[in-house]
Parts: C-alpha cells; sequence; structure tokens
C-alpha cells in the first residue's frame, strides 16, 4: 500500500508559481492546463515540510552556513544511490546548477571559445554560452529506435570545442545515457583535451531497467576531466529555494571554479535549500522510491495513449518529461504553439527552444497527479482527432 499520496490536487495558482501564475505573460492566456516548466505539481517530503515550517518559527532569517552534516549527507547519496565515493573537499558549493555551470564556463573557456552541446537540449545551455559570449558548437543527437550521439561527428568536432557540456539524463529527449556511451564520450574529450561540465540534476529520476552513471565515477581520468553539477531541487520539489553543489575532484580545476564563485560573490547560498537538501537526503529515501514509481506509471499511460493517437514519442528512460514529436502536422513552430494553446488549451514547451533542432517538437512536464496528466492527454487527443 502506498504510503504517500501522489494523487491529490494542489491548487498552485497565486502562490507565485511560474508554472501556473505565469501562463499569460508567456502563452498569452491563462486558460490552458500547464505542462511545461520543470517543476512537479506534488507537495515536497513531509520531514522537508515539517523542518521548513519548525525552522521558519524561529524568525530570524539571517545568512546561512553549511555544516560538515551537510557535505556528509551529501557524501552519503552520492555514495548510496551510485556507487560513488566522493571527498568532501571536492564538494564546490553553487546557488543552482545553471549559475554553477556559468562560472565553469567562464573558469575554463576564454571569450569567443567554443562549447559543446547535444541539442535538442535544455535551452538554458544557449543562454548561458552566449550570453558568456562563447559560441555554441552543436553536436546534434541522432534520432533512430532512440536518440543517440552522433561520435564520428562529435570526434571531428571536439578539436574546435573548448569545453564540453553534457546532460545526463538529458533533458528532454530522456536518455540516460549508458556507461559504454559515457566513456566513448570521455575519451574523446581526454583526446582533444576538452574537460566535460555534466548537468546530473536530474539523476535521481530513472527508471527501471537503466542505471544512471556519473561520468566521472568511470575511471581516474574522466574523474579529473569532469565537473558533475548535481542538486536535490528537482528531486525533491524544492527548486524555489535555489541550491546545488559542483563535485570536482582535480585541485587545479577546483580552484579555477571557486575563483570565479568567489568573484562573483554568490555568497553564503539559501537557508531553506541547504536544510531541505540535507533533511531529504538522509530521510527520503522511501518516499523517492514511491514518487519514481508513481511517475513510472504516469509515463507508462502517457506514451500509451500518445502512441494510440498516432503522435511519435519515445518512452523516457528518465525525467518527468515527455519529447512529443508532431511533424507530422506539418504545421509551422508558430502554427504548432497556436494549435495547443488555442485548440489543446495546453501550455506545453515550445521544441524550438531546446534549439533549431527542435522544430516540430513540444516538451510535456508528465510530474503531476494523475487526474490532471489524464485531462492533458485528453486535451491534446481529442485536438489531434
Amino acid at each position: 500500500m502506498a504510503k504517500y499520496d501522489f494523487d491529490e490536487v494542489i491548487d498552485r495558482k497565486g502562490t507565485c508559481s511560474e508554472k501556473w501564475d505565469g501562463l499569460k505573460k508567456h502563452f498569452g492566456t491563462d486558460d490552458v492546463l500547464p505542462m511545461w516548466v520543470a517543476d512537479m505539481d506534488f507537495k515536497s517530503p513531509p520531514e522537508v515540510i515539517k523542518l521548513i515550517v519548525e525552522r521558519s518559527k524561529h524568525g530570524i532569517f539571517g545568512y546561512p552556513v553549511r555544516t560538515e552534516s551537510y557535505y556528509e549527507a551529501i557524501i552519503n547519496w552520492v555514495r548510496e544511490r551510485y556507487d560513488w565515493e566522493i571527498k568532501g573537499d571536492w564538494i564546490v558549493d553553487v546557488p543552482s546548477v545553471m549559475p554553477g555551470i556559468a562560472a565553469a564556463i567562464l573558469a575554463f573557456t576564454s571569450q569567443g571559445g567554443s562549447v559543446m552541446i547535444q541539442p535538442p537540449v535544455y535551452p538554458p545551455f544557449f543562454e548561458v554560452i552566449e550570453s558568456l559570449d562563447r559560441q555554441v558548437l552543436p553536436n546534434r543527437l541522432q534520432l533512430g529506435e532512440k536518440w543517440h550521439m552522433d561520435f564520428s561527428e562529435l570526434e571531428r568536432q571536439l578539436p574546435s570545442a573548448k569545453a564540453f557540456l553534457l546532460c545526463n539524463p538529458h533533458n528532454p529527449v530522456g536518455r540516460v545515457w549508458t556507461a559504454e556511451d559515457l566513456l566513448s564520450l570521455s575519451r574523446a574529450c581526454l583526446k582533444a583535451g576538452v574537460p566535460i561540465l555534466s548537468d546530473d540534476i536530474h539523476c535521481d529520476f530513472v527508471y527501471p531497467g537503466h542505471k544512471y552513471t556519473p561520468l566521472a565515477s568511470l575511471d581516474e581520468e574522466s574523474l579529473m576531466n569532469t565537473v558533475t553539477f548535481m542538486s536535490a531541487s528537482k528531486t525533491f520539489n524544492i527548486a524555489g529555494f535555489k541550491n546545488a553543489y559542483a563535485i570536482v575532484p582535480n585541485a587545479e580545476m577546483r580552484e579555477k571554479l571557486s575563483k570565479i564563485l568567489k568573484g562573483l560573490h554568490f555568497g553564503s547560498g539559501g537557508l531553506f535549500g541547504i536544510l531541505g537538501l540535507e533533511v531529504a537526503y538522509r530521510y527520503e529515501k522511501d518516499w523517492l522510491g514511491e514518487l519514481i514509481l508513481y511517475l513510472e506509471e504516469n509515463r507508462d499511460i502517457a506514451v500509451s495513449a500518445l502512441q494510440k493517437a498516432r503522435v511519435d514519442v519515445i518512452s523516457p528512460e528518465g525525467t518527468y518529461l515527455l519529447w512529443l514529436d508532431l511533424r507530422k502536422l506539418g504545421l509551422s513552430q508558430d502554427e504548432l504553439m497556436k494549435f495547443l494553446i488555442e485548440k489543446a488549451k495546453l501550455g506545453l514547451n515550445d521544441g524550438l527552444n531546446f534549439g533549431p533542432d527542435g522544430a516540430g517538437f513540444v516538451r510535456m512536464n508528465i510530474g503531476c497527479p494523475r487526474k490532471i496528466l489524464r485531462e492533458g492527454i485528453n486535451r491534446l487527443v481529442r485536438a489531434l482527432s
């Protein structure tokens, strides 16, 4: 019997929620069901909520400090879940994953240098690289029975890159890269002298039959050439608290990254993000286990219904995101988004924001109670029929 109620529908309107209160600004109307921003419509775990409520009663919210027990919680989490033994002095505090990645790009590349990414991919990858006056070097994922890396093209392009920005598991296509994939990527980057910045924020969302592998855990050479970014924010639905960490085993790379972070003066971090991570990592493994099973059923329900409606979608191996291929409709991207907003009454992520390869695609967030999921799927199916 389930211990946690992920079926509970909670009204998030008027709670300063980008996903729900940002509809008018983003879609031009409030009259859509939001299945876009990658946070979940579930309450955070009970122990996290309890801690935040109790700490709030104290009434003073000054600058926080990360204690030794905070770092121990990270070390234990990574060891127990991913069989990766990390050291405390490898951990570098970052305010959230993308600012950490931005700092790493500043640390390891120069203005005008190229950063390789694998579109279609998380839109802030493009934004951060371009805003920092670096060049996006796309190594496009290829679509077959599943999405895969183009290693021959990757090896040809890598000599032009100054850094490689990996997404593992991949947002939006849902691949959980195999150890073999990652080892091939690592070997190619080592040969070209290109450091790897690995965004692993979705690593806790992996479905049965698949295994997440931290690239840096593969061997000593990979360990010393990789910066791994992780966070409890997606896993436990506490993204609003803004807290993350980088694992940087290479002392020289760690020093360079830390210097940039110090120059940006991000400060001591968010109080509730720090507290939330520690209590979640220590006490909420069962909650996460039930969540993964619930999301797996959501995935199977959605993929089955959409495929019956002749929507091209590959069942994701990880994340709570679906990458829907609607190119068969023969619509321009503007026409496609208008169709989804006005006819399907759905708020989905525009595929073009994930790069030019996203034309004809949209991203759907299935991290929601089943009632909302079924309503969203039914709206799309009805519109398509």
